[in-house]
Formats: structure tokens, sequence, C-alpha cells
């Protein structure tokens, strides 16, 4: 079974996407209990200043990130109420060059009351589906899972070779032997 502590991919965008597993009757929602431990995982890829949002803007954030990210693996034009919600989300916390001692950085600015979090979650959603990397986005070849991945080998077919990779390699193995 999968969980917060295997997910597949290096993306923020794929990671919050990856938190409801669908292929599961009914889905299953690993914030339920993991929201907190979620954005504690994905600490190394959120800006500076970036505190955990509510379950429920997480939530909220996510359904749309998976909307578009499913609609770009499908090679279809995504839902406009979810194109709007990463748009929002993105807009919501604007961005700045701040020059340093060591050159520039990005400055994200959350005083008007947007989440930093959401904002780069919602911002990785937008250079995925729309850069270089668009085309290595796909969904795990396992018939019972769900999840979706950045594949930096085009031959990658399952989200964790670990778990789904071995599971279908195995049950291939035992019907060879039947």
């Amino acid at each position: 079974m999968l969980d917060l502590d295997s997910l597949p991919g290096d993306d923020l965008a794929v990671n919050l996407a990856d938190t409801v597993l669908l292929a599961a009757s009914p889905s299953i929602d690993l914030l339920d209990d993991g929201h907190d431990w979620f954005w504690a995982t994905q600490a190394s890829r959120l800006p500076k200043g970036a505190r955990p949002p509510s379950a429920e803007q997480t939530r909220r954030l996510r359904s749309a990130v998976r909307e578009v990210l499913e609609a770009a693996v499908a090679a279809r034009e995504p839902e406009a109420w979810a194109v709007e919600r990463v748009n929002a989300a993105a807009a919501a916390v604007p961005v700045s060059p701040r020059l340093t001692a060591r050159g520039a950085e990005t400055t994200w600015h959350s005083e008007d009351g947007g989440e930093i979090a959401l904002a780069a979650a919602a911002v990785a959603a937008i250079d995925l589906v729309s850069g270089p990397r668009a085309n290595l986005l796909k969904r795990c070849g396992a018939h019972d899972c769900s999840m979706l991945f950045v594949a930096a080998n085009s031959r990658r077919v399952w989200c964790t070779p670990s778990l789904c990779g071995n599971r279908v390699r195995v049950a291939r193995h035992a019907k060879k032997e039947n």
C-alpha cells in the first residue's frame, strides 16, 4: 500500500495530486491522517517561509491540480474550474527577484494572505504541464493504481518500481508457473 512516505514523484504538484488513491473503492485520502506530514515531507520543495495551509485549502487545490495533470496525461483540455483554481492559487502569492550578497533570489510575498505552499504547488503544476517535462508525466501502469509520476526514463511504467512494479512482476511470474 502506498503511503505519504512512498510518494513516487520528486515533483510537488505530482505529490500533491497523489495524496488521493483513486483506484481504491472507496478512494483513500492520505491527507485524512497525514496532512501536516505531507507538507513536512515536501518542505525541501517549498520556498522559504512556507507553512502548511489548512487541510481544506490543500484538498481544494489538490482536486484542481489532479484534474490539470490528468488532462495532460490524457492529452485533453483540463476543466475550466481547475485551470481557474490553479491560476488563482499561483497568483495569490506574488514573487519578485531580490538582490543579495550572493546574487539574486526569488522572494515570495504572502503579506496579503496568500499561502506560499499552495502557490508553490500551483506554480509547480503550471510549470510541469506547460514545460519540457510535460511529455514525461504518466499514470502508473498497474491496473489497481492511480498514481501519477514524472518518468525520467521513457521506459518507466510504474509509479514506484519497488511497490507497483514488484506486484506486477510477481503476478506475472505466478501466472507463468500456473
